[in-house]
């Protein structure tokens, strides 16, 4: 992966309190490409019965193995 910075510069021109000359100010910021991020998405729903986040029913989920494994309050294994 190669990055590319980006630079911005940021002035402004400020007159002295005796206005007799004009002041310059400047900044320079570098910035870096951020990198896209990779993600899914899926409904929350019970891994045996398929019931999902509804009125009266909660899901809780649970690492098993590799895999995030998703349970309704009916089928919640007991060593939680």
């Amino acid at each position: 992966m190669r990055l590319r910075l980006i630079s911005v510069m940021s002035q402004l021109l400020v007159p002295r309190v005796d206005r007799s000359k004009i002041l310059l100010f400047q900044e320079l910021y570098f910035g870096k490409k951020k990198a896209p991020i990779k993600s899914t998405v899926k409904e929350a729903v019970c891994t045996i019965c398929e019931k999902g986040l509804e009125e009266g029913v909660s899901v809780t989920g649970k690492q098993i193995g590799q895999k995030m494994r998703f349970f309704c309050q009916y089928h919640l294994p007991k060593d939680i």
